[in-house]
C-alpha cells in the first residue's frame, strides 16, 4: 500500500516537472535576451532600451511583474512579453554568490584611505580568493579584522587536533571562539581547496582636489598658500590580480593634489610614471620544511607590537593591536600610498617545523632635510612633496635626497599553538652622515625660541634625534646607519592572552653593550569572555629611542608641542610636516586600559582610559572615554560618547595646561532596504590654565586673569537613501563652531571654526554592472562673517558709528570621483 502510494506521488511530480518544462521551453529567459532578440518580438526602441538599462543597473528580473513598472514599456507590450517570455531564477555560481554576499564590505574597503590601507588589500585578497581555513595558522587568522589571540589560537588548536572544518557550522562550534571571531573569520575562508586557478583582481582609481589632514595649518597664511596649489588634482590608481591563493601582483600610482609627477628615467628610451609594484607567490605545500610566502617588489613587514618594526606611513593613536586597530603581523605586498618608509625589495617567510623565518633587504631613496656639509638632519613625510618647499626657497632640496640599504630578519618559535616568540633585528645604512642641525629647520631670527619657550616644552625630543656615522663593509657609500633589535611574546591560556616587546636602539655601536642603548617597551593583557572584554596596557618609551619605523601604542606622534608644530618658526612651511607628518609615537610612559561591556540585550558599554607622562617635558595627561549604546529595538541606535581630557591640571600655574571635556549624542534609525537616518549632537570645551599677572593684585599675591577657553558645539543630520541594490545617495548637513571631528562617508574630517560654520557633504554611489561602481562625493564649508574689533567703533560722516574690519570667512569645497573594476 506504501509503495503504491509512493509510486502515485512520484508520478505527479514527473508529470508536474515535465508540464513546467513544456510550458516554459517555448519561452526564452527575459533576462538572457539580447537587443536583437527583444526587437523580433516586436518590441519598440523605448521598450528594448528600458529592459536592457533595468537589467544593467538592477542586475535582472525576478519577475514578469516588474515590466509594467518600466517606463517605455507599453501596457500591449506589457502583455505581449507575458505571453512571450519567461523569467527564470537567476542562478550564481558559488564565486559568483560570495561576491555578493560580500559587496557590502569590498565597498567600504575599496573605496576607503587611510590608516588600514596596508591591511585593506590582504583583507580584498582574501574577500575574492579565500583561503582553505583547514590550512591556515595563526598569523594567517591574526592578520583578519576583529579576530583577537584567544579566537586564533581556539580555531588554529582545532584544526591541530586532527579535525577538519567542513562548513560555518563547524567553524561556529569551535570552543573558545568568540561570535565576533566566527563572523570574521567567515567571511575570508572557505573550508575546502580553492579549485579556481584562474585570475581575479580590481582597478580602483580616484582623483579628487582635497589636501591630506597632515597638511601643517598652525599658520593661516601658510596653509592658504596650502589650499591655493589646487593643480594638478590628486590622483591615485591601484590595480591588484591574483591567480588563486598563490600569485598576486599589484601596481599602484600616487600623486596628490598640487605634486608634480615623478617619473622613472629609461636613458634613451625615455621615462616612465614611477609606480609601486610587486609580484607575490605562496606555494600550497605539505611537510616540515616549506616557503610560506615570496615577495619581490614593494613590501610592508610588520611584526610583533610594532616596537622594532612596522613599514607603514599612517599614524594611529592608541594603536593595540585588537579590534578595529588592527596592525599586520608579517609580510605582504604594499600598493598602498606609503611614501615616508616604503620598502622595496626581496623578502620572505620561510617555515622549518615550528620556527618561522622572514629575512627582508630593501633599497629605496628617501625624502630627507639636507644640511649645507652634504649630511642629512632627519627623514621627513611630506603630502604633497615639494622639493625646495612650499615657497620653492630652501636651499637643498628635500625629495629623494638620501639612499637607504636596509636589511634584516625576524625570527619566530611557535613553543605551541598558544605561545609565540620573537626576535626582530634590523639595520639601516644611509649615504649620508646623520647629524641633526637645527638650523637647517628653523630660521635664523627664531633660534632662540628653540629649547627656550614654553609653548614649546617638549623640544629635548628634538635634541634626543638620532646622530651617526660611520661605514660598512656591506656597502662602499655607507656614511652611516642605524641598529635596532629586540623581541616580543604572545601567549594565550584559555581566555586570557598576555604579550610585549623590547626594542633597543644601538647607540654607540657596541651591539651587546646595552646599558647606555635607548630602549622602548609595551606589554599588554587581554581577557576575553562573551559578553565582556578588557585590555590593559603599559608602555615605555625612552625620549633618545629614535626609530623611524616605531609605531606601536602611543597617544601622540612624536613631535607634538615641539618648535615643528609652529610653522611661522620654520624655514618653510613644508618643514611643518616633520610633525603634522610624524608616523612615529612620542615618548611616552604610561598605563592604559579598556573594556567592553553588554550587561543586557539592549545596552553596551565601552570605557577608555589612559594615564600617561610625555617623557620630553614630564607633562602629565589623563584621557577618559565612557561610551553607552542603547538599542531599543534592532532599528534604533542610541549612541552616548563622553570624553574628559586634561594636561597638567595638577599645578594650576603652570601655563601649558588644559582641561577639555566633549559630549557626543547620537540617534540611528535603521530603515527598509537599508536606509538609514542618523542625528548627531556634540559640544564640548576646552579651558586652558589662567596666566598669572606680573603685577601684585590689591589684596596681595598674584592675580589670576584669562581662563581662556575654546567651546565646540555641533549639530547634524544623515541620510542614506537606497533607490535600489545599485544606487544609493549619502548626505549630512552640519552647523558648527570649534573644533569637531567628524565621519563622512569613507572619510574622517577635522574641522575648526572660529565662527559659527555650516558643512555639508552628498555622495552618490553606483553599482553600474556586477563588476563595475563609481562613488561621487561632494563637500563644502561656508563660515560665517566675524566681526574684527581691532579696528574699534569708529564714527561716520553722518555722526554713526559702525565697527571696522569686519571680515567674512570664504566657502571651501571639494569633490572626490572613484571608480572600481572587479573581475
Amino acid at each position: 500500500m506504501l509503495m503504491n502510494d509512493k509510486g502515485k506521488i512520484w508520478r505527479v511530480i514527473s508529470i508536474l516537472f515535465l508540464s513546467l518544462t513544456l510550458l516554459f521551453a517555448a519561452k526564452p529567459d527575459l533576462n538572457t535576451l539580447d537587443a536583437n532578440a527583444l526587437y523580433e518580438l516586436g518590441l519598440s526602441d523605448e521598450a528594448v532600451d528600458a529592459i536592457l538599462d533595468y537589467r544593467l543597473y538592477h542586475g535582472g528580473f525576478e519577475n514578469i511583474y516588474e515590466l509594467s513598472t518600466l517606463e517605455g514599456v507599453s501596457h500591449d507590450e506589457f502583455v505581449l512579453l507575458k505571453k512571450k517570455v519567461a523569467v527564470f531564477p537567476i542562478l550564481l555560481t558559488a564565486e559568483e554568490q560570495r561576491f555578493e554576499d560580500n559587496y557590502y564590505l569590498l565597498e567600504r574597503m575599496t573605496f576607503s584611505e587611510g590608516s588600514s590601507e596596508g591591511l585593506v588589500e590582504e583583507w580584498i585578497r582574501l574577500l575574492s580568493s579565500p583561503k582553505n581555513v583547514n590550512r591556515m595558522d595563526y598569523f594567517d587568522f591574526m592578520n583578519l579584522p576583529g579576530v583577537s589571540p584567544v579566537d586564533a589560537v581556539a580555531v588554529e588548536k582545532f584544526i591541530t587536533s586532527d579535525q577538519s572544518i567542513t562548513s560555518a557550522r563547524d567553524l561556529r562550534s569551535i570552543e573558545g571562539l568568540s561570535y565576533y571571531g566566527y563572523s570574521n573569520i567567515g567571511d575570508y575562508v572557505r573550508f575546502t581547496d580553492d579549485e579556481d586557478k584562474s585570475w581575479h583582481g580590481y582597478y580602483n582609481a580616484t582623483v579628487k582636489n582635497s589636501q591630506q589632514n597632515i597638511v601643517p595649518d598652525e599658520d593661516a597664511e601658510s596653509l592658504q598658500l596650502f589650499q591655493s596649489k589646487t593643480t594638478p588634482l590628486d590622483i591615485y590608481h591601484k590595480f591588484l590580480i591574483n591567480k588563486g591563493n598563490s600569485w598576486s601582483v599589484g601596481l599602484s600610482y600616487n600623486r596628490p593634489m598640487g605634486q608634480s609627477d615623478e617619473y622613472y628615467q629609461l636613458g634613451s628610451l625615455g621615462r616612465i610614471p614611477r609606480v609601486k609594484t610587486f609580484l607575490s607567490y605562496e606555494p600550497v605545500q605539505n611537510g616540515e620544511f616549506r616557503v610560506n610566502k615570496l615577495i619581490a617588489g614593494n613590501y610592508v613587514a610588520a611584526f610583533g607590537q610594532g616596537v622594532i618594526m612596522e613599514s607603514v606611513d599612517y599614524f594611529t593613536p592608541r594603536k593595540s593591536g585588537y579590534g578595529w586597530r588592527k596592525r599586520l603581523y608579517g609580510i605582504s605586498g604594499d600598493v598602498s600610498k606609503n611614501t615616508y618608509v616604503p620598502l622595496r625589495g626581496l623578502t620572505a617567510e620561510i617555515q622549518w617545523k615550528s620556527l618561522y623565518f622572514t629575512p627582508f633587504v630593501s633599497f629605496e631613496s628617501r625624502d630627507a632635510v639636507l644640511n649645507a656639509d652634504e649630511s642629512f638632519s632627519m627623514l621627513i613625510r611630506m603630502e604633497p612633496r615639494y622639493e625646495y618647499g612650499l615657497n620653492g626657497q630652501l636651499s637643498e632640496p628635500l625629495t629623494r635626497t638620501v639612499d637607504e640599504l636596509l636589511y634584516g630578519s625576524n625570527l619566530r618559535w611557535r613553543v605551541n599553538t598558544s605561545t609565540h616568540v620573537g626576535i626582530t633585528a634590523y639595520e639601516s645604512l644611509y649615504d649620508r652622515e646623520k647629524d641633526f642641525q637645527i638650523q637647517s629647520v628653523v630660521a635664523p631670527e627664531n633660534m632662540r625660541y628653540y629649547l627656550n619657550h614654553i609653548g614649546n616644552s617638549a623640544d629635548t625630543e628634538i635634541a634626543s634625534i638620532y646622530e651617526n656615522s660611520g661605514e660598512s663593509g656591506l656597502w662602499g657609500k655607507a656614511k652611516s646607519y642605524r641598529r635596532v633589535l629586540g623581541g616580543d611574546f604572545s601567549t594565550v591560556y584559555k581566555n586570557l592572552v598576555l604579550q610585549g616587546e623590547i626594542g633597543i636602539l644601538d647607540h654607540d655601536g657596541a651591539v651587546f653593550d646595552l646599558k647606555n642603548d635607548p630602549m622602548a617597551w609595551v606589554v599588554n593583557m587581554y581577557w576575553q569572555f562573551d559578553n565582556f572584554n578588557i585590555l590593559l596596557l603599559y608602555r615605555d618609551y625612552d625620549l633618545a629611542y629614535d626609530n623611524p619605523y616605531q609605531r606601536s601604542f602611543s597617544n601622540y606622534q612624536r613631535y607634538k608641542s615641539t618648535i615643528f608644530e609652529d610653522v611661522f618658526y620654520l624655514k618653510d612651511p613644508s618643514l611643518g610636516f616633520l610633525y603634522t607628518g610624524a608616523s612615529q609615537p612620542q615618548a611616552e610612559r604610561g598605563f592604559y586600559y579598556n573594556l567592553r561591556y553588554q550587561f543586557h540585550r539592549q545596552f553596551v558599554t565601552t570605557i577608555e582610559h589612559d594615564i600617561w607622562t610625555r617623557v620630553a617635558d614630564q607633562s602629565e595627561y589623563n584621557r577618559l572615554v565612557f561610551n553607552l549604546e542603547y538599542r531599543p529595538v534592532f532599528n534604533y541606535r542610541f549612541r552616548l560618547r563622553q570624553k574628559w581630557q586634561s594636561r597638567g591640571r595638577q599645578n594650576i600655574f603652570a601655563p601649558t595646561g588644559y582641561e577639555s571635556t566633549e559630549t557626543r549624542l547620537e540617534g540611528v534609525m535603521r530603515m527598509s532596504r537599508y536606509n538609514e537616518l542618523r542625528l548627531l549632537l556634540a559640544t564640548g570645551y576646552t579651558a586652558f590654565n589662567p596666566r598669572p599677572r606680573l603685577t601684585a593684585n590689591t589684596a596681595g599675591g598674584t592675580s589670576m586673569v584669562g581662563n581662556a577657553g575654546s567651546p565646540s558645539k555641533a549639530i547634524a543630520a544623515q541620510v542614506t537613501h537606497n533607490f535600489n541594490d545599485r544606487f544609493k545617495i549619502m548626505g549630512q548637513m552640519m552647523i558648527y563652531e570649534g573644533f569637531i571631528w567628524n565621519f563622512e562617508d569613507t572619510d574622517f574630517r577635522v574641522f575648526n571654526a572660529d565662527s559659527e560654520a555650516f558643512h555639508g557633504w552628498i555622495a552618490f554611489f553606483s553599482r553600474l554592472s556586477p563588476n563595475l561602481s563609481a562613488r561621487f562625493k561632494y563637500s563644502f564649508d561656508r563660515h560665517g562673517t566675524m566681526v574684527n574689533y581691532v579696528g574699534g567703533i569708529v564714527p561716520t560722516e553722518s555722526g554713526d558709528y559702525e565697527i571696522t574690519d569686519i571680515t567674512a570667512r570664504e566657502t571651501y569645497n571639494d569633490f572626490r570621483i572613484q571608480l572600481e573594476y572587479r573581475f
